[in-house]
């Protein structure tokens, strides 16, 4: 069923777990994600970054398939724009039937993220829209500027971040970085800096950079209070390493072949990170006849029954 990340991660938030969040600009990577998130019985978000969905994964296409694969089993699913920078982004990410809207302006001082943030928040809010936003600032992972401590969330400004946008969710800084890290190398996250805020405000929040952290820090930060883990690079490098490595055995497979497996591929590598997240079988928290349209929402959730 497609729905939105309010409805999705308040549930997360109720009950102490998270949800992953995954990338998908195809078919193949789609069909992987769902067909993970059915096999476990776990909501699932998908995402599609500004980058992407310019460049490569048209919403055009992608929304009524993503939509369609999502009807077509019982655990809720989401869609949203992941990073959205440019108004004019934003804007067609809404036009096109995403059900959810991640608004970065991060970069920005609090004045204008706040700002920027708030009008995402007026303009989905009316439709049923969900929104994301991000405090603190999660850089990449190649100069890994996410460790700069002086980046990280701050729980007082969260609490007034949060009062002035309206936003469902938070996207925090705590010590990821988006991309892949320097080999050998994993990330210090601050459990300390995630308990805080969620103390704080109390709501959804998502850890971005999730890729490369490792199992144990992904379990950690989930039990301090993250509800959404955003992995994108590690499923792309698992699919990549797959396909690669298939031709090497295989140079004469048929492309469709291994398009298939690298889809099975997918699937196997997101199930391993819907186990760290706590979510498996959470799907029954759900009623089947909830249904999200885009601009009109009928709501009979029956979440926790």
């Amino acid at each position: 069923m497609y729905t939105d990340i309010k409805t999705i991660l308040d549930d997360a938030n109720k009950n102490n777990y998270a949800v992953l969040a995954a990338s998908a600009f195809n078919m193949e990577l789609a069909r992987g994600l769902i067909a993970a998130a059915d096999e476990m019985q776990a909501p699932l978000i998908i995402l599609m970054g500004q980058a992407q969905m310019t460049k490569h994964a048209r919403p055009e296409l992608m929304v009524p398939m993503i939509k369609t694969l999502a009807e077509q089993t019982n655990v809720p699913v989401a869609l949203i724009l992941d990073h959205g920078r440019d108004w004019e982004k934003i804007t067609w990410a809404y036009r096109q039937g995403f059900s959810s809207i991640m608004v970065d302006a991060s970069a920005y001082d609090m004045e204008e993220n706040i700002a920027r943030t708030k009008k995402a928040v007026e303009l989905c809010h009316v439709q049923g829209l969900a929104v994301e936003g991000e405090l603190g600032h999660v850089g990449q992972a190649a100069t890994l500027d996410g460790c700069d401590v002086s980046l990280y969330t701050k729980p007082e400004e969260a609490v007034r971040f949060v009062q002035e946008t309206g936003v469902d969710s938070l996207a925090i800084a705590c010590g990821t970085a988006h991309g892949d890290y320097p080999k050998g190398f994993i990330p210090t996250i601050n459990f300390d800096v995630i308990k805080g805020v969620k103390q704080a405000v109390n709501m959804p929040l998502a850890l971005h950079g999730g890729s490369g952290s490792g199992d144990e820090n992904i379990r950690k930060a989930v039990e301090a209070g993250i509800n959404k883990v955003n992995i994108a690079t590690e499923i792309f490098n698992a699919c990549r390493d797959y396909a690669k490595n298939r031709l090497d055995e295989k140079p004469d497979l048929d492309y469709m072949s291994l398009m298939m497996e690298v889809e099975q591929e997918c699937k196997k590598t997101v199930k391993h990170f819907i186990s760290l997240t706590g979510s498996e079988g959470k799907a029954a928290g759900f009623k089947k006849k909830y249904a999200f349209c885009h601009g009109i929402s009928q709501i009979d959730t029956g979440i926790g029954e």
